[in-house]
């Protein structure tokens, strides 16, 4: 995978929007074998502060379709959140008309998992259910069942999951290192480069840092604020709109509208960057907010913190 990202991706869909890698992460998760060639990564991707996306979603060979998301704030929503982007991922799957139609429709099987690497103290397994968000439950097993199986990937001695899978483990130590050089008093630039550092010289992706440095150093840190991003947005987006209108002589307003599209892709991954931060305790909500040129109970309320 080459070094230009997707500027809506966080570090840890940047690592696992990798086939090589996400087979990896599979395995250690379901125990089963499964050919990188096999896995078709289709993730969800919504629009600026709108829509439902996810962290990953992919199929494999057409009989499951696996969602895997990263949780740094514990959520006890999360089968909820899964039903949604199911349903929207059948809808991707299924023509319109086929539910009215007298053959069976036939789905791909679903698996569900979460990563947690918050602060909050969690056990390192347990299994979320959606019958638990019930008001009323009939006796018996509820008709409705989607159960979520949890893992805390929190770096720690005796973790089985990371020791079964490498980049997982990698990923997790690069965050621990972070928050451990954020709490001595580094700056949070210097707290991440720090933690890269130690990555390669360990021997956990040292690859990927290395080739991904300036990326990752992007992807985690908020050394440029809200505004600032937005300005470089627009002006990249009046640029970009100009060279397409001289050189295809299409009209103005249409490419423009492309360039704003991709402009505002930019400037979401520095919100969702900024949003990631304050639920991993990285950045206060005061601070966060003061980046994004706005209120703290503003900031707050888009965030749904």
């Amino acid at each position: 995978m080459g070094a230009k990202r997707n500027y809506k991706d966080s570090l840890f869909r940047h690592i696992f929007n990798h086939k090589a890698r996400l087979r990896n992460l599979y395995e250690a998760l379901s125990g089963r074998k499964v050919n990188a060639s096999d896995i078709h990564i289709n993730t969800l991707r919504g629009t600026f502060f709108s829509d439902i996306k996810n962290d990953i979603s992919f199929r494999i060979k057409g009989r499951l379709v696996v969602l895997i998301e990263q949780q740094s704030t514990w959520n006890p929503n999360m089968p909820l959140r899964f039903l949604w982007y199911l349903a929207k991922l059948y809808r991707r799957q299924v023509p319109r008309d086929m539910q009215y139609h007298i053959k069976l429709v036939s789905l791909e099987t679903p698996e569900f998992y979460v990563l947690y690497n918050g602060r909050e103290t969690e056990p390192p397994y347990q299994v979320l259910r959606l019958e638990d968000a019930f008001e009323e439950t009939p006796a018996g097993d509820s008709l409705l069942r989607l159960d979520v199986p949890c893992y805390n990937v929190n770096a720690a001695p005796g973790n089985d999951l990371l020791d079964r899978c490498y980049e997982l483990r990698s990923y997790s130590v690069f965050v621990a290192k972070v928050r451990e050089g954020k709490e001595s008093g580094m700056t949070l630039d210097d707290a991440i480069i720090a933690a890269m550092r130690y990555c390669i010289t360990h021997d956990l992706m040292a690859d990927y840092f290395k080739e991904n440095e300036s990326e990752v150093l992007d992807m985690v840190s908020t050394k440029w604020d809200w505004n600032e991003a937005l300005r470089v947005a627009r002006e990249d987006a009046a640029e970009m709109a100009a060279n397409e209108a001289h050189e295809e002589g299409r009209e103005e307003g249409r490419a423009e509208g492309r360039a704003e599209g991709r402009a505002e892709g930019r400037a979401e991954g520095r919100w969702t960057t900024l949003v990631e931060l304050v639920q991993e305790g990285i950045l206060t909500l005061k601070d966060a907010a003061k980046k994004a040129g706005m209120t703290e109970e503003k900031f707050r309320k888009l965030a749904a913190l």
